[in-house]
């Protein structure tokens, strides 16, 4: 397979970001996370990201914030997509009933309580 190959089979950006956008997580599954590589901080972004990229330049990010966790892939090309706490609010208020991720919402079998 060539390099142009690989590029037409691999999922573009938008596909990787939303196939798991901002989402309510288990505490455990922040937890996981947390300890899975040494996290990464941005100063003045809440939360941390998983040091290993998922795709280019995304990452999962997660953040703890009202007694709650959330969690999601972000571009860190484009901070306008990362989670911020006006995020959350917003998902919040969107979402009041959301359910909890146990585990990536992409994984073979999705693990929600």
């Amino acid at each position: 397979m060539t390099a142009t190959d690989a590029a037409l089979l691999a999922p573009s950006r938008e596909v990787v970001l939303a196939s798991f956008s901002l989402s309510r997580v288990t505490e455990a599954f922040f937890d996981d996370m947390l300890g899975v590589l040494p996290p990464a901080h941005i100063t003045g972004v809440p939360g941390f990201f998983v040091t290993e990229a998922v795709s280019e330049d995304i990452h999962a990010q997660f953040v703890a914030a009202g007694g709650r966790f959330y969690g999601g892939y972000v571009g860190l090309r484009d901070r306008a997509g990362l989670i911020t706490h006006a995020r959350i609010a917003e998902f919040d208020t969107a979402h009041p009933d959301a359910v909890e991720l146990a585990w990536y919402p992409d994984a073979c079998e999705e693990a929600a309580r």
